[in-house]
């Protein structure tokens, strides 16, 4: 078991899926508390508060609002800088000039859509800052299991325990966003698994060795699927069900190289500031779930990475300057 902080699993208090929780130790980073920083210039003043009467933005749905929402709306739009570091200007000013920032008028539909979904205004530009901040982690995917082209435009690390129980009913979400984007995604596996679930290390262990022989995501399916019986005699059966040489699978789940990949897995998923399990980053941008639900917004998050990802390659052909990379800001 891999050694670190005592962990406990959360309970699903709303629609919102709660991740399976970790208490790092204090000698590990702590983020917990920390807000994202919002998207604009480096050092840039505010953007003054306005009192103009809402309007219509192209490209953004606001019809649903009822007056009250469609001011606070305004009042984000308007004084909230673009999510393009290079667009000094307003979000609403970004969308009515049509400047050269894909992101901008989809920032604006995400603020309508939080304040009609019932969010306060602060939350809502939490929820902004999170989805097109600048706040993007860089994790070295290194051998662990991944599928997609290795020049996907968009990256999906998932964090994950096969003993939480919302580890188990993110997967097919994420399942779907990958297969909806075939050579667009990249879809890599890290392993954290929870000291509360006794099973989760071993079951680590037994990714580690059917990765080992070509059969990771068999595996982790089949761990998954079988959430509750992850005992050594079900770990067993299930490699042989697999077609897994069984000497080799067990000298390498009880290896030190299987320890050794766990614990880098466990370091970075808290130099991210993993907070608990599925911790999932696209490009580089954690999905969080005091902002967003599984059910319809990781999706949705990724079909939108996937389309700016085109519109910035579009753009940098057109140029003749190198399209942006995974990780980086829209």
């Amino acid at each position: 078991m891999v050694n670190r902080s005592r962990s406990v699993c959360a309970v699903l208090l709303t629609s919102v899926l709660v991740g399976c929780g970790s208490t790092q130790s204090p000698q590990s980073p702590q983020f917990e508390g920390d807000p994202a920083a919002l998207p604009g210039p480096s050092g840039a003043a505010p953007l003054p508060a306005t009192e103009s009467e809402p309007e219509e933005l192209a490209g953004v749905n606001t019809g649903d609002l009822v007056r009250r929402e469609r001011v606070l709306w305004w009042k984000l739009v308007n004084e909230l800088y673009a999510p393009c570091s290079e667009q000094a200007v307003s979000i609403a000013q970004c969308v009515r000039e049509a400047r050269s920032c894909a992101a901008c008028a989809p920032a604006a539909q995400l603020l309508a859509d939080k304040i009609h979904g019932g969010a306060a205004p602060p939350d809502a530009q939490a929820a902004y800052a999170a989805r097109f901040g600048p706040d993007v982690k860089q994790v070295a995917i290194g051998d662990s299991p991944s599928r997609g082209p290795e020049n996907a435009p968009v990256v999906v690390v998932v964090w994950s325990d096969y003993e939480c129980p919302a580890c188990k009913r993110a997967m097919p979400f994420i399942e779907e966003a990958f297969a909806t984007h075939p050579g667009q995604v990249r879809l890599v596996h890290k392993f954290y698994p929870l000291r509360a679930h006794v099973h989760a290390g071993p079951a680590a262990r037994a990714a580690f060795a059917a990765q080992k022989q070509g059969k990771y995501w068999e595996m982790e399916r089949m761990l998954f699927d079988n959430q509750l019986a992850l005992n050594d005699t079900d770990l067993r059966r299930y490699a042989q069900e697999l077609g897994l040489q069984m000497e080799r699978f067990e000298s390498d789940r009880q290896s030190d190289a299987a320890g050794v990949a766990i614990e880098r897995d466990v370091q970075a998923g808290d130099k991210a500031g993993l907070q608990g399990t599925p911790h999932i980053l696209i490009n580089g941008r954690a999905f969080s779930y005091g902002l967003f639900s599984i059910d319809p917004d990781l999706g949705a998050w990724i079909d939108l990475e996937v389309k700016l990802a085109g519109e910035r390659g579009a753009s940098a052909t057109s140029s003749g300057a190198s399209p942006a990379g995974p990780g980086s800001a829209p």
